[in-house]
Formats: structure tokens, sequence, C-alpha cells
């Protein structure tokens, strides 16, 4: 069997979808399916959660296999211009079989084996609920604001603390310290649902364009026509965002950002477990205890704040780093236990830091 591909669009596509492959014990898991059919040539990768899959033309025979190596055959490709003939064929012995594969670009060529496609894990087809048209870069950049707020998957906890969710216009993440959401009238979903944020970079593969997100009762597909992300999704997990956030402060006053991370940095750099770190935050003056000594600095504050409350340490700087580059952000408090909402003028996201008891920094 042999097939006839463009070498560099064949080499660009191998290279988008290697991206998702991670160390499996099931060898094909680490491998790239290519399948050739009706003059397409389509490459298919996944981690077992998450499939990617892109179509460059093609012609000749009908042919799949799947790389074994696909990293290394993706440098060699990088080397190839032009024409790209590709040619595939099977061999047993009485106990194994496997593919042939030969890979030729004028005078320089690659030969390797190559799995049997029928051995490589299927993207599972499932009927969709709902369809949206939403603009890939808007949607990576929402779960690019929240997505700190999460903690990293383990077997031990439950999927609402490690998942980025989607429920009506906002996207949002919680751990049960914090809150961290986007809210866009652009896209409402009719159902909510959770995805790992680890999936949904790859968004960054289509770029600034609109794309078709597909939602069905286990999985969601992202496509631009050419190139597909297909992902498990969970949930849906009951939070009301709106519940949960104080709709009325006592208090509102702005901070600059950059000045603002710089002495909790200070800060920071004073403690040996940021785990556990508290600060007191009194009318600008941030206040800390350790078990060394008690560490003080002072941050200009524009408005006025008369209501002193504590906050750890770790939770505030992840909060305060998602305003990076702001040239101010509004913080907004009601009393010392209440949350503190963290917010920038244009900016369609938003934190909550939960409050630490007065007298966990209270020495400070």
């Amino acid at each position: 069997m042999r097939a006839t591909v463009d070498a560099k669009e064949f080499s660009q596509a191998l290279n988008k979808v290697i991206k998702v492959i991670k160390p499996a014990s099931i060898p094909e898991l680490e491998g790239v399916l290519v399948s050739i059919s009706n003059d397409r040539c389509t490459l298919t990768a996944t981690d077992f959660t998450t499939w990617l899959t892109t179509t460059i033309p093609a012609r000749g025979d009908d042919l799949s296999f799947v790389f074994q190596r696909p990293k290394d055959a993706a440098r060699a490709c990088g080397h190839f211009e032009g024409e790209l003939i590709l040619e595939a064929e099977e061999k047993s012995n009485h106990k194994t079989r496997c593919i042939q594969l030969t890979m030729s670009c004028g005078p320089r060529a690659a030969q390797m084996d190559a799995f049997l496609p029928e051995d490589y894990p299927a993207m599972r087809e499932e009927q969709t609920r709902h369809t949206y048209t939403v603009n890939a870069a808007r949607l990576l950049e929402r779960v690019e604001h929240v997505k700190y707020a999460l903690r990293k998957p383990d077997d031990k906890l439950e999927a609402q603390r490690t998942h980025v969710q989607f429920d009506g216009n906002k996207v949002f993440a919680v751990d049960g310290y914090r809150l961290a959401w986007d809210v866009d009238e652009g896209l409402a979903v009719r159902q909510p649902f959770m995805v790992l944020p680890e999936a949904l970079k790859y968004l960054k593969m289509f770029g600034n364009q609109e794309v078709t997100a597909s939602v069905g009762e286990w999985y969601l597909q992202v496509t631009d026509g050419t190139t597909e992300l297909q992902t498990r999704i969970g949930g849906p997990f009951v939070f009301n965002v709106d519940g949960a956030v104080p709709k009325e402060f006592k208090e509102e006053f702005c901070v600059w950002p950059e000045e603002f991370l710089r002495e909790l940095d200070y800060l920071k750099n004073l403690t040996r477990s940021i785990g556990s770190a508290c600060v007191r935050f009194s009318g600008g003056k941030l206040s800390m205890l350790t078990p060394s000594g008690g560490y003080c600095t002072q941050i200009q504050i524009d408005g006025e704040s008369s209501i002193d409350f504590g906050f750890e340490l770790r939770y505030m700087i992840d909060a305060l780093r998602q305003f990076r580059g702001e040239p101010q952000v509004k913080l907004k408090v009601i009393n010392p236990v209440a949350p503190i909402i963290l917010e920038a003028e244009g900016r369609s996201d938003f934190a909550m830091v939960l409050p630490v008891r007065m007298k966990q920094a209270a020495a400070a």
C-alpha cells in the first residue's frame, strides 16, 4: 500500500497531535494513528482522556498504521520537503504481526516498525446534546483566568476540586478555599459540565478563530473542520456561584497589584511554610507572624479601608497574579469573616478569597 502527502503539512500535523501523548503502560497509547482514506490523511493521538485529530490532503491507496515512536518519526519528517511517500506492508510470524513502514522524500528515507491500527483506542462516538459556536482564544482565556483556583488531580480529591466548570454564562473553578469565575454573555451553556483544565489547554491549536463546541453525555468536542479536540467531561457539580458571592459590601478600595504582589513576596520569603502563612491586612499595613518573629510592610490604597481582615498568603498571591498588568485591582469587603472579592475594571473575571479568623493573624 502506498500513499502520498505533503511533507511539510504531514510534519506540522504530527507535531500538533503528539502534544497530548503521555507515558503509558500500553505501548499503543504512546503512538499516533495515521489513517488515509478518500484522499484524506487523518492523524490521531490520545492519552485516553483526551483525543487530538487533524486532517490533511492525501492521494493514493487507503492505508492505516500507528507510529510506535511518533516523536522520532516527527524528527525525521522535519527533514523532509516536498512530496512524502508512505508505504506500509504488513508482516507477521507465528507470534506477532506488525507493519513495516517506509517514508521517503527525494533521496531521504526512513524505515520503521509500526503497530496495527486495530490495536489503537478509537474516539468514542456519542450523540450531541448541545452545540455552540465560540471563539477558541476567548474560551482559552476564560479558562486561564480561573484554573489557578483548582488543585492537582489525585485519587483522593473529588472532581469538582480539580475541574473547570461551565454553568450558564460562567466558567469557574473552586477548591473549597477560593473561587475564581469569568462571566461572558456570549456563551451560555444549557447544561452544566466540568472539564480538566489540562485538556482545554489544547484550544491553543485553534488560534483566534471561531470553532464548534459540541457537548454530549460524556464528551466535549471542539473542531474547526480540520482539527478536532475531544475530551471527557463530568458533572454537573451543583454549586451556585451567585449564591456564594456577597451582593453588598461595606468597603471598596483599590490597590496596585504589582506593589501588593511585591510586598506579599517579601513576606513569602520570610516564612518556611507558605501553606500555613497568614497575613493581617489593616488599612494597607500587612503583618505576619512566623516562628522566627513578626514581619510587616505597607502598601498604598486608593479609598477608605477601616475593616481589618486576615487571609492566607498563598491564596491572595494566586488571586492577584491573575490581575498582574492591570493598573489597579479593587478589593471589596464586608467584615473580618466574610469573603474578599477582587476585580479589575474592564475584566470579565473575578476572584474570591476566604478570610482567616483574625485570631490566626492577630499576633502579627
